[in-house]
C-alpha cells in the first residue's frame, strides 16, 4: 500500500480562479464512513465501481504531534479489494491513488475494515508497486485518458525584469508530459490519448490532482481534455 508521506493532493478541474479555502483538497477531515450491519460481511461492486481499501489515516504530523481522531486527514491511496464487471483498466490488488470527490464515492465499513466505493473514472492513477512511495509517484501510471504532468517553476520575474516575491507569482500552467493514460471509452469506442511523453503543454491552472514530492518538483495529473495546447521553444 502507498506510503503517503508528505504528499498532499489538491483538485479543482475546469475552474479559471483558486479553489475556496477548505473545498476541493482530497486530504480533508476525517468522517465517519456508513458502517454496515455485523451480519453482513462482503460487499460486491456492480457495474462500474470500484472496492477501495483504504490506507491507514496519518497519526501523527510531519513535526511528530500526535493528531486526535477528528484531525486525522482522509487517505486517497489504498489497494483494490474488487471491481465491477464493466471495469476495464483496474484490477484486484493494483495500489491507486483516487478522488475522494467523485459522484457517488462512499467510504464505508464492512467487518471493521475501512473502504471506498468509488466509480472507475475517479481512480487517478496504479502506483508501480504495492510498496510504493511518495518517490514513486513519477513511474505512476495514470488511469483513462489522464496524463502525468512535471510542473514547470513559476518566474521568478516579469517580463521586464521586476522580480516577484513568491506570495505575487502566478500559479504555473507549463509541464512537460512525463506518462499518457492508455484512452477511454466512448460511446463504445476506444479513444487513445494523444499527447505523447516529452511534449511542453498548457493546462488549466487548476486543474487536476497536484503532487508535491519532497525535493520540491510539483507533478499533476490531469484529463487530456483540460490541457489547452502544446508548445514550442
Amino acid at each position: 500500500m502507498l506510503s503517503l508521506g508528505s504528499l498532499r493532493l489538491r483538485g479543482y478541474a475546469g475552474r479559471s480562479r483558486a479553489p475556496p479555502r477548505g473545498r476541493f483538497c482530497l486530504t480533508r477531515a476525517m468522517a465517519k464512513p456508513m458502517e454496515l450491519p455485523s451480519s453482513f460481511t462482503t460487499l460486491r461492486p456492480l457495474k462500474d465501481m470500484v472496492l477501495v481499501k483504504t490506507a491507514d489515516s496519518e497519526k501523527e504530523t510531519q513535526g511528530g504531534v500526535l493528531l486526535p481522531d477528528a484531525a486525522q486527514r482522509k487517505p486517497t491511496s489504498g489497494d483494490i479489494a474488487d471491481v465491477g464487471p464493466d471495469v476495464k483498466g483496474l484490477k484486484k490488488g493494483d495500489t491507486v491513488l483516487y478522488s475522494k470527490f467523485g459522484i457517488g464515492a462512499t467510504d464505508v465499513k464492512v467487518a471493521g475494515t475501512e473502504y471506498c466505493m468509488l466509480r472507475e473514472c475517479d481512480v487517478i492513477g496504479i502506483m508501480p508497486t504495492a510498496a510504493a512511495r511518495i518517490e514513486d509517484v513519477p513511474q505512476m501510471k495514470p488511469c483513462q485518458d489522464r496524463v502525468l504532468l512535471r510542473v514547470e517553476e513559476a518566474a521568478d520575474a516579469t517580463a521586464g525584469g521586476v522580480l516577484l516575491p513568491s506570495s505575487a507569482k502566478e500559479k504555473p500552467t507549463i509541464a512537460e508530459v512525463v506518462t499518457c493514460g492508455p484512452g477511454k471509452e466512448e460511446d463504445g469506442e476506444h479513444v487513445d490519448v494523444k499527447l505523447k511523453p516529452g511534449q511542453k503543454v498548457v493546462f488549466f491552472k487548476w486543474a487536476g490532482e497536484k503532487m508535491n514530492m519532497p525535493d520540491g518538483t510539483e507533478y499533476n495529473v490531469i484529463p487530456e481534455r483540460d490541457v489547452l495546447g502544446t508548445i514550442q521553444a
